[in-house]
């Protein structure tokens, strides 16, 4: 899936690939985890130097949809006081979930790429791009996992999760959705 965006006066585009994971070691899993689902999301963005600092902020829930979503930080950053699981000068997001446990799972993930205006307030973030993802499996973990659709998320996704972003992270404002409805 391809989602162009605008931020001002410049443009960028982020390339989504979910997949089944056909080379775990390869990526850093164990062979358990053939088949689960591997996300990769590249960016590109026009602008340049402090100005392309983005973040992936990511929220997942397991295993239904009455669960509330909570951060996916990168377990090396789990106990950083920023909300980005990726940040860097026009980051990559790559995800490769294996939650295993028995009985029915829908694992849900809510993927939001942003910028902070530093010359606004360096504690803002701006979505700019929202998608979601995920997997699921019927009964016994063995079996293959049924991967979800990449869907567009949109301002209402973003706002749906301000509160909670607001509580968990009280140093960080959290800016509304509106930039969400501009992605092509």
């Amino acid at each position: 899936m391809e989602i162009r965006f605008d931020f001002g006066d410049e443009h960028g585009r982020v390339l989504v690939d979910v997949v089944p994971n056909t080379d775990p070691v390869a990526v850093g899993k164990t062979e358990r985890e053939f088949g689960m689902p591997v996300c990769t999301a590249s960016v590109e963005f026009s602008a340049r130097g402090y100005r392309s600092l983005l973040g992936w902020v990511q929220l997942v829930r397991e295993p239904g949809p009455s669960d509330p979503f909570g951060i996916d930080p990168f377990d090396l950053f789990e106990d950083s006081s920023a909300p980005f699981a990726w940040y860097g000068f026009q980051p990559a997001l790559f995800d490769a979930p294996s939650h295993w446990r028995p009985g029915a799972v829908r694992w849900e993930a809510h993927s939001f790429l942003t910028i902070g205006p530093w010359d606004v307030d360096p504690t803002l973030v701006v979505p700019l791009v929202g998608f979601a993802w995920g997997y699921g499996y019927d009964q016994d973990p063995e079996d293959q996992p049924h991967l979800s659709p990449v869907r567009l998320l949109g301002p209402a996704d973003w706002d749906g999760h301000r509160p909670y972003l607001a509580d968990r992270y009280p140093t960080w404002k959290f800016d509304d959705g509106s930039p969400l409805a501009d992605q092509r």
